[in-house]
């Protein structure tokens, strides 16, 4: 369950007739989430499919808007996000039948005005666990609709008393149209045609406005890009989540390895790899529902001597990780 702080400051005005509170809160217990529309599942344009309106995320087409204070509340970590979709793949050299993600980069960024520093633009993804295109005359792997990607950010970063402006950019040099970026998704607005609260800057080169001058180049009053605030209150003491049941076989020339995530609203797992059990490094792309079972390639399997084991995340950023589990050496 989320919170969308507008939702609730757009139904003030209806309370009073409908029953509802008439006083803003926040909730001890689950995120709150700042963002244009009523909801995050309001963004169902672009990246799930069908026409992009060239919506990409690229090198010179940036993606801003201005989110009101953040509702005061006790928070421990904040977090600003984007959904992405429709990672573009190519056909891999020497092997034209297989197709592989278009590598690339995607950061987002939180500011008071709408100029960002470098300490104030963070990494949200890359584009091989952004849901890839489909495409019709080529098999995909890894296609689907668009996802929420987020980024941890410092909650002195979080206005709370003054607008948020948030950008999603890519510094990825060749993502300078839609047939080679990712697609950022879109809401219609309830009420367009009021406060414009969105705008594209094309005018960028990798990096977003560093004043404010040029920054707002050109406003959206009748789509609202996928871009939000997450907050979140204090967790439990004892671990939100727990991974079990971790097992690792052997099919043919892969790894398969499967576990079990416990915990409230688990939102992403994934397969990590270490020499030392001391760092360690993600080995399998993101999978976002169970069963958590991970076909590992030849180059991402481990070898003898070295460990794996499974890592979940709840929507409040909680990771949980099970007991390292050592490659054996093949019997002599």
């Amino acid at each position: 369950m989320i919170i969308s702080y507008l939702s609730l400051v757009a139904a003030l005005t209806a309370a009073a007739a409908d029953g509802l509170p008439a006083s803003l809160s926040t909730s001890s217990i689950v995120p709150t989430i700042v963002t244009i529309a009523p909801s995050l599942h309001e963004y169902g344009r672009f990246a799930d499919g069908g026409p992009d309106a060239n919506w990409y995320v690229g090198f010179n087409n940036a993606w801003i808007v201005k989110l009101p204070p953040a509702p005061i509340g006790d928070f421990t970590h904040a977090f600003i996000g984007a959904k992405l979709g429709r990672a573009k793949t190519r056909p891999v050299p020497d092997k034209p039948w297989l197709r592989e993600t278009i590598p690339g980069k995607v950061y987002a960024g939180i500011s008071a005005s709408p100029a960002w520093t470098s300490e104030q633009s963070f990494f949200l993804a890359e584009t091989r666990d952004i849901p890839a295109e489909a495409d019709p005359q080529a098999r995909v792997d890894g296609v689907g609709a668009g996802e929420w990607f987020w980024a941890e950010v410092p909650l002195s970063q979080v206005s709370f008393t003054a607008p948020n402006y948030l950008i999603v950019w890519s510094p990825t040099n060749y993502f300078t149209k839609a047939s080679s970026a990712p697609i950022l998704a879109a809401a219609d607005l309830e009420e367009p045609g009021g406060e414009t609260r969105a705008w594209l800057n094309r005018s960028i080169q990798g990096v977003p406005p560093r004043s404010r001058g040029a920054s707002l180049e050109t406003p959206l009053n009748t789509l609202a890009p996928a871009i939000a605030i997450k907050l979140v209150p204090p967790g439990p003491e004892e671990p939100a989540v727990s991974v079990a049941d971790f097992s690792v076989a052997r099919a043919g020339k892969r790894v398969i390895v499967r576990f079990s995530a416990a915990g409230e609203d688990v939102a992403e797992a994934w397969v990590e790899s270490s020499r030392d059990q001391l760092e360690w490094q993600r080995a399998s792309r993101i999978q976002r529902r169970p069963p958590y079972a991970f076909s590992l390639a030849p180059d991402k399997t481990p070898v003898p001597g070295s460990f794996l084991r499974g890592a979940a995340r709840d929507i409040s950023g909680a990771v949980g990780v099970s007991d390292g589990y050592m490659i054996p050496y093949a019997p002599r």
